[in-house]
């Protein structure tokens, strides 16, 4: 589907109504080298975060996630402390 769409003069552009019905009412606004890019925003951020990664985080909670990014963090802190560049 192509659509054209522009600015008014406070810089808003309506998003057409079959495309909001279609992906929602929430979008990451992309800017890349030759254009920008809307990326559809899901209403639970951790079910957009399982689609982009898969199974990764698979049957694991919101808390268990966090602490093993945490402890993930933790051991590349102290490694980074303890092991000298070389």
């Amino acid at each position: 589907m192509s659509k054209i769409a522009e600015a008014d003069d406070r810089g808003r552009i309506v998003i057409p109504r079959e495309i909001r019905k279609k992906y929602g009412d929430r979008y990451r606004i992309i800017e890349l080298d030759d254009r920008v890019e809307l990326i559809p925003l899901k209403k639970d951020p951790i079910e957009g975060l399982r689609d982009a990664v898969g199974d990764a985080f698979d049957r694991k909670s919101i808390a268990e996630i966090k602490q093993e990014a945490r402890d993930a963090a933790h051991e590349d802190a102290i490694q980074g402390v303890t092991e000298p560049e070389n």
